[in-house]
């Protein structure tokens, strides 16, 4: 059961007919902890999944897999795109991460694709 601050705090959230209160409550009750944990995906990702109301351990609790830095260049394509690229997974693996802690959705295909510099 949420409390009525968290029901302040997550209003957007709750209203969602994939999550209600019990899906927030399953996310406020959640621990995960990131694995590599020292990366800028991981602080993306981190900040997504605590923003969403779930507790972001250093230690235990249910892992979390982020690409290794030479999965995050080859998404990137190019150096330019490295940090559009470690956005892109920090904020997919938040996603991922979410629906896997509420039940809802299935997991989207393995790996992300490759970015592309397309300037119109």
């Amino acid at each position: 059961m949420l409390t009525e601050q968290q029901l302040r705090l997550y209003a957007r959230q709750v209203i969602l007919r994939e999550l209600g209160q019990a899906g927030q409550a399953q996310l406020c009750a959640a621990q995960v902890a990131l694995a590599p944990p020292a990366t800028p995906a991981a602080a993306i990702a981190a900040d997504y999944l605590q923003r969403a109301g779930l507790q972001v351990l250093a230690a235990p609790g249910l892992p979390v897999a982020l690409p290794s830095a030479a999965e995050v260049a080859a998404i990137a394509g190019e150096p330019a795109l490295q940090a559009c690229a470690e956005w892109l997974v920090g904020a997919w693996t938040a996603v991922e991460t979410i629906k896997q802690c509420v039940g809802v959705g299935s997991p989207a295909r393995s790996g992300l694709p490759p970015l592309t510099a397309e300037i119109d």
